[in-house]
């Protein structure tokens, strides 16, 4: 009696088992850097598998895969996918799905399958170069806290927003690569992320902890960069990477950052990024920065503060002749508008951990919302 009762009991144990460590995907589909004429989706499986990404025209019944591909070899035997598919249409619908098959084993002349799955189909549009305006979302410092970023989408209708934006310290720092999932991804892809991308601007707590040079690896971009500009039909958002806010030098970084010279880079990016056709075509002018990039008293106070400083310093004077509408930052945890000055030639916002933003963008026309995280307006104004 004893040994069938010990026979069933291995019996539920293995079968626990095997349903705990079902194959399928562990996080996203999530798309990033969709743009007029690509898209890079990117999804993480529970087991080393095989990925591909199945494509169609939503009113089209063909369909091709995708694979990403690097010197002849298709990703293979990893959890870990990124895949872009370029030479799309602009404005158009597409839909897309998953497909993946457990790597069991993978020894030189052999490969052997497990368990495959295939997901639903979602749907995303290319950005359509002709577009007029468009609402956008922005929110900062959650610092790993997802309820507070979904109560803040609500607050926001972002189911009627076309874009999101997130403006840094959505993590404290990355202990663990789940970090970045259970803090802002997983909740993105639950309400918006399988169709609309985000797009995040880096922190000065996201360059912090031993996973901070994982960061990039999960928002890809063609360039390879983490700064850079997105092109919304008619709406030019930069996006700045300020670094951290003390020097270089100071002894908490332990001698292993160099943003200076990272922000003399981007300095000078910016400044062909203005000239280009693109940027003096835009009729409407958008910069994301974690740092409210501002002569604050605080940098004559506070030496400590050289990296805000600096950042100001670089980025400021070529903003200043760029014809830019508004800046929306982050950083100092507090909800500041800052109006046109002597040493900003544009408005400024301080917004997110308390509050998100929401701007409504037609007829020539910024319309700003600030909202808390008890649903009250803390700024309602139109540019």
């Amino acid at each position: 009696m004893k040994r069938k009762l010990l026979f069933f009991v291995f019996i539920i144990i293995g079968l626990l088992g095997k349903a705990q460590n079902k194959f399928g995907l562990s996080h996203g589909p999530y798309l990033q850097e969709v743009t007029n004429n690509g898209a890079t989706f990117v999804f993480l499986t529970s087991n080393n598998s095989f990925s591909s990404v199945e494509l169609k025209h939503i009113d089209s019944n063909e369909s091709k895969l995708y694979h990403h591909t690097q010197h002849g070899l298709k990703d293979a035997y990893d959890t870990f996918y990124a895949i872009r598919v370029e030479q799309l249409q602009s404005g158009v619908t597409y839909q897309y799905r998953i497909h993946s098959k457990e790597i069991r084993s993978f020894e030189p002349y052999k490969v052997v399958y497990g368990d495959s799955i295939t997901t639903q189909w979602y749907t995303f549009k290319t950005v359509d170069l002709k577009s007029k305006g468009g609402s956008i979302f922005i929110t900062s410092d959650t610092h790993d806290d997802a309820k507070r970023l979904e109560k803040f989408l609500e607050l926001c209708d972002y189911k009627t927003c076309d874009a999101f934006f997130y403006g840094g310290d959505v993590m404290s720092y990355i202990p663990t690569k789940e970090t970045p999932f259970s803090s802002f991804i997983d909740s993105s892809v639950k309400m918006f992320a399988t169709s609309i991308p985000f797009e995040l601007v880096r922190g000065n707590h996201e360059t912090r902890g031993k996973l901070a040079r994982f960061f990039p690896e999960l928002f890809p971009k063609k360039d390879g960069k983490i700064y850079g500009s997105y092109l919304l039909g008619d709406i030019m958002v930069v996006m700045l990477d300020c670094g951290e806010d003390k020097s270089d030098q100071h002894s908490v970084y332990a001698g292993l950052t160099d943003f200076d010279s990272y922000r003399t880079e981007q300095a000078e990016w910016l400044k062909k990024l203005v000239k280009t056709k693109e940027y003096r075509k835009a009729k409407y002018r958008i910069v994301i920065s974690h740092f409210p990039l501002v002569v604050d008293e605080r940098f004559k106070l506070e030496k400590i503060w050289e990296g805000w400083y600096d950042a100001s310093a670089k980025f400021l004077p070529i903003l200043n002749k760029a014809k830019v509408d508004l800046l929306v930052s982050g950083h100092t945890h507090r909800f500041l508008y800052h109006d046109i000055s002597k040493s900003n030639n544009f408005p400024i916002l301080e917004q997110g951990a308390i509050c998100a933003t929401r701007l409504d963008i037609a007829n020539g026309r910024i319309k700003i919302k600030v909202i808390d995280y008890e649903g009250k307006v803390l700024l309602e104004r139109t540019l």
